[in-house]
C-alpha cells in the first residue's frame, strides 16, 4: 500500500538538485531521511522499508550525527535533552537550512509551539517545497487552533510544487482539511478528490471529505464514503482509528447508535495504545453517553492510558479528554490530574502553560463537574469561554464534544433557551447536523412549555 515511499528515495545528490541540501556525506542516511519522511507524511508503515521506526533507526545507523536525521528523530520523540546539542551541532556542521530546522524543533519539543511555527514559516519562504518543514508546520498550528495560518502557508507554497514531487498528494489533502476548516467547503472537498485521484491510499484526503460530509449534515453519504474506501485507509495504521472514529460520528449523527458502538468495539478499542487514541475513543463514548446510549463498563479499559499521563501537559486539548475519562472512573486520579494543571499553570512554561490559564484548565473541571452531574457548574464554566476552546487545538468535530457536553449540560439543569441559543450556535459550523435537530426539536417543546404556563 505504501510502496511509494521506498521508489525513488533521493540521494544526497538528488536533494541538493532540490535545492535542499543536506550535510550528511551518506547517500543512505539521505535515502531513508527520504523514506522515512514520506511514510511519516502518508500515516503508513511502508513494508518494504521495514515501517517508520525501523527506518529511521537504519537512518541513524548509517550516520549517526546526520543533522536532518536527528532533528526527525527529536521531534517525533520529543527529546528535550537532545535538543539544545541538536542546534549547536547544526551551528557548527550543518547546512543554513538545518540550522533553521534544529531552532524550530528545539522550540518545538520544548513547547515554544508558536516559536517553532514562526521558523518553519520562515524555511518555507525560503524553500517552498521543503516536505519536511510543512509537516511539522502543520502539526504546530493544529495544536495551537491555528488553521487560518495553515490555510495561509500551504496557499503560498503550492505554486511551488509539482504533482510528480513526492508527498504532493499530502500537501493537497492537508490544505483541504485547513481549508474545511476555515469554512471553504467546496474547494476543500474539490482538493481532497484531487489527492485521491493522485493517491488513491492517501487516508489524509479520505480524512479531510470525512470532515466535509461531517460538517455539512451528509452522514449518509458519509457512511457510504467511508466504509467503501475502506481497504485503501484502514492500512494507514496512524490514523486508521481516527478514520473510524469519524465512520461512528456518522452514525451518532444518524441515530444509528448500535452500529456506532460496534465500530467502537471492533474498530477503536483495540487500536487504543497511546493518548492520540484515547481522544477518539474517550470523545466517542461520551457523545454516546450524551445519547443516552449505556456503554457499560468501557470507560475502564481507557483508565490505565489516562492515568499513565495524568501530568504530561503537552497538549491541552489531550488532557481535556484525560479528564473525561478520569471522572468517569476514578475520583483519586481526577483530583490529581486537576492539581498537576494547577501545578503546570503555576511553574510550567510555553504555549501549553498559557493555553491551560486561558482555557485549558477550565475545560478540564468543567467535563468532570459534567461527568458529576454538577450540570449548572459546567454551564458556568464552559459557557463564557465557548468561543475560545479553538484554542486548545483540534478541529471542529473534535472540539465539538465539548459544545455538546455545554449544551446537555444547559438542557439537564433546566436552562432551555440557553441550551437553544447554544444549538443555533451550533448550527452556524456543523450545517444541517440531525444530532441538533433533534436537540431542538426537545427543546422548543420545552420552551413552548414554559410560554404557555
Amino acid at each position: 500500500m505504501a510502496e511509494w515511499c521506498a521508489d525513488n528515495l533521493r540521494s544526497t545528490s538528488a536533494w541538493k538538485s532540490e535545492g535542499l541540501d543536506l550535510s550528511t556525506p551518506s547517500d543512505e542516511a539521505a535515502k531513508l531521511f527520504d523514506g522515512s519522511l514520506r511514510q511519516m507524511v502518508s500515516w503508513m508503515d511502508c513494508e518494504q522499508l521495514g515501517g517508520l521506526e525501523n527506518t529511521m533507526n537504519k537512518m541513524l545507523e548509517a550516520d549517526p550525527e546526520m543533522i536532518m536525521g536527528r532533528t526527525f528523530a527529536v521531534g517525533m520523540s520529543l527529546d528535550k535533552n537532545s535538543s539544545q546539542k541538536l542546534v549547536l551541532d547544526a551551528k557548527n556542521f550543518g547546512t543554513p537550512r538545518e540550522q533553521k530546522h534544529a531552532i524550530a524543533m528545539d522550540y518545538f519539543v520544548n513547547g515554544q509551539t508558536m516559536n517553532a511555527c514562526y521558523e518553519w514559516d520562515k524555511i518555507l519562504a525560503e524553500y517552498p517545497t521543503d516536505l519536511f518543514a510543512l509537516r511539522f508546520s502543520f502539526e504546530g498550528h493544529y495544536m495551537l487552533g491555528k488553521f487560518y495560518d495553515n490555510c495561509a502557508t500551504f496557499g503560498r507554497v503550492i505554486e511551488h510544487w509539482k504533482p510528480s514531487m513526492p508527498g504532493y498528494s499530502f500537501l493537497l489533502s492537508t490544505y483541504a482539511l485547513n481549508l474545511e476548516e476555515c469554512g471553504q467547503i467546496e474547494k476543500s472537498e474539490q482538493m481532497a478528490r484531487k489527492a485521491l485521484e493522485i493517491q488513491p491510499h492517501d487516508c489524509w484526503a479520505v480524512h479531510a471529505i470525512a470532515h466535509c460530509m461531517e460538517t455539512t449534515g451528509r452522514y449518509k453519504e458519509g457512511i457510504q464514503f467511508m466504509e467503501s474506501t475502506k481497504t485503501a485507509w484502514e492500512p494507514c495504521n496512524m490514523l486508521a482509528c481516527h478514520n473510524h472514529w469519524h465512520n461512528a460520528l456518522f452514525y451518532v449523527d444518524g441515530a444509528d447508535y448500535e452500529s456506532a458502538l460496534s465500530i467502537y468495539d471492533n474498530e477503536i478499542d483495540r487500536r487504543c495504545k497511546a493518548r492520540p487514541h484515547l481522544n477518539d475513543a474517550a470523545s466517542l463514548l461520551a457523545r454516546l453517553e450524551m445519547e443516552g446510549v449505556n456503554v457499560g463498563d468501557r470507560w475502564n479499559k481507557l483508565l490505565p492510558i489516562a492515568s499513565n499521563n495524568l501530568n504530561n501537559h503537552v497538549w491541552s486539548f489531550s488532557d481535556a479528554h484525560i479528564s473525561i475519562v478520569l471522572s468517569r472512573t476514578d475520583e483519586d486520579f481526577i483530583k490529581q490530574h486537576q492539581n498537576s494543571i494547577s501545578s503546570f499553570i503555576s511553574t510550567g512554561s510555553g504555549d501549553q502553560q498559557n493555553i491551560f490559564k486561558l482555557v485549558g484548565e477550565e475545560v478540564c473541571l468543567a467535563v468532570a463537574d459534567f461527568n458529576k452531574e454538577r450540570y449548572v457548574d459546567c454551564v458556568n464554566k464552559l459557557y463564557p469561554i465557548r468561543h475560545l476552546i479553538k484554542t486548545l487545538g483540534g478541529s471542529h468535530a473534535q472540539r465539538d464534544v465539548f459544545i455538546q457536553f455545554l449544551i446537555h449540560a444547559a438542557i439537564r439543569s433546566k436552562q432551555y433557551r440557553k441550551a437553544m441559543s447554544l444549538i443555533e450556535e451550533r448550527n452556524q459550523i456543523m450545517i444541517n447536523s440531525p444530532l441538533s435537530t433533534r436537540l431542538a426539536v426537545h427543546q422548543r417543546d420545552h420552551i413552548n412549555q414554559d410560554i404557555y404556563k
